[in-house]
C-alpha cells in the first residue's frame, strides 16, 4: 500500500491524472473533430457529383432532342426523294413524255448547268422544244408517221 501512495503522490503534484483525464478527454474531441472533417468532405464530393449529375442529364436530354428532331427531318427528307423517284419513273410511262419540261430538265446532263441565269436556260430548252417540234420524227409517230415513211420509201 505504501507503494501505492507514493505513486499517487507522486503523480498528483506533477499533475500526471489531470493530464491523462485531459489527453482522454482531447483524444475524444480530436476524433469528433476528424469525424465530422471526413463526413464535410464526403458531403461537398456528394454535392459535386449531384450537380455534375444533373448537368450530364441535361445535355443529354438536349442531345436527346437534337437527335430525335434529326430523325424525323431525315425521315421526311427520305419520303420526299422516295416520292419524287416514284414521280420520276413515272414520267417515263407518261404519253406526253416527250413535251415534258420536267422530262427535258432531267434528260440533261449534270454539266449542262453551266451557271447560266434560269432565263437564259429557259430560252436555250424552248429553241431545242421549237427544234424537236418542227423536224421530222418518225419513230413513235403511230400510223400516219409510218405511212409517209413508207410512201416515201
Amino acid at each position: 500500500m505504501d507503494t501505492i501512495l507514493q505513486i499517487l503522490q507522486w503523480a498528483i503534484p506533477s499533475g500526471g491524472i489531470g493530464a491523462a483525464i485531459a489527453w482522454v478527454a482531447n483524444r475524444k474531441a480530436n476524433d469528433a473533430k476528424q469525424a465530422k472533417s471526413v463526413h464535410d468532405t464526403y458531403k461537398v464530393m456528394y454535392e459535386d457529383i449531384s450537380r455534375l449529375l444533373v448537368e450530364t442529364q441535361t445535355k443529354y436530354d438536349e442531345s436527346t432532342k437534337l437527335t430525335e428532331k434529326l430523325v424525323s427531318e431525315n425521315n421526311l427528307t427520305r419520303r420526299a426523294l422516295n416520292r419524287l423517284s416514284r414521280a420520276i419513273e413515272a414520267i417515263q410511262l407518261c404519253p406526253h413524255a416527250g413535251n415534258c419540261p420536267v422530262s427535258s430538265e432531267l434528260s440533261l446532263s449534270e454539266d449542262g448547268d453551266d451557271g447560266k441565269p434560269v432565263s437564259e436556260r429557259k430560252e436555250r430548252r424552248q429553241h431545242r422544244r421549237e427544234a424537236e417540234r418542227t423536224k421530222p420524227c418518225m419513230a413513235g409517230a403511230g400510223e400516219e408517221g409510218q405511212r409517209e415513211a413508207g410512201g416515201a420509201a
